[in-house]
């Protein structure tokens, strides 16, 4: 199914007309990739690509923390408020090698993987493990060359490769939002309400 940046620009009036272009080339690609061709299956995707990209205006997550409050409840790698003002004076790359160092498949603080393999992408690839699984289904060499999964283009091709991967269009056909979100993002169905938030918007820009 094609996507128009006109359509990006009502689901998110704050998007940029370049960025708009650019997701919609990106996001009708992906489309045809993951067999979604009923206006359901657009909104499922369209409502948890939303949700994870900030209305597609971001594709690499923001680790330029101003706020050590913020920064030290947000991971408990942070050692409280002193720690978390330091490492904000240091900058993202120290936040990003500290809170995720020793995670997901990422090697110590030294190692820098944390910021090497912080989120990116329309589903937020996070830490090695994550982009060397997505590397297999993908065929996209992230683990060498993890910037990739930041572009616009690349992403797409990474977010409709998952949907395949995990079936999600089965779900997406019910109409199970939950079942939908559990497959994206797990268990947890974090963020459930802004799932759902972006999901009625984007019913009412593709209907049935």
């Amino acid at each position: 199914m094609r996507v128009t940046a006109d359509q990006l620009i009502k689901l998110n009036r704050w998007l940029r007309p370049d960025r708009a272009q650019e997701m919609a080339e990106s996001l009708t690609n992906a489309t045809t990739i993951a067999n979604i061709n009923s206006p359901r299956r657009l909104r499922h995707f369209i409502a948890q690509l939303g949700h994870e990209s900030s209305g597609f205006t971001r594709l690499i997550e923001n680790l330029n923390y101003k706020d050590p409050a913020r920064l030290d409840d947000m991971f408990r790698s942070v050692r409280g408020r002193a720690d978390a003002a330091e490492l904000i004076r240091k900058g993202p790359v120290a936040i990003g090698n500290r809170v995720y160092a020793n995670r997901l498949g990422n090697g110590d603080e030294a190692s820098g993987d944390g910021y090497k393999y912080r989120g990116r992408g329309l589903i937020m690839l996070t830490g090695k493990d994550n982009y060397e699984a997505a590397e297999k289904w993908s065929g996209l060499p992230l683990v060498k060359e993890p910037g990739l999964a930041g572009r616009a283009k690349e992403s797409g091709i990474i977010a409709a490769k998952y949907w395949n991967y995990r079936n999600i269009n089965s779900e997406a056909d019910e109409g199970d939002l939950a079942g939908v979100t559990r497959l994206v993002n797990g268990p947890a169905l974090a963020n459930f309400e802004d799932r759902k938030q972006w999901l009625l918007r984007a019913s009412k820009i593709w209907p049935d």
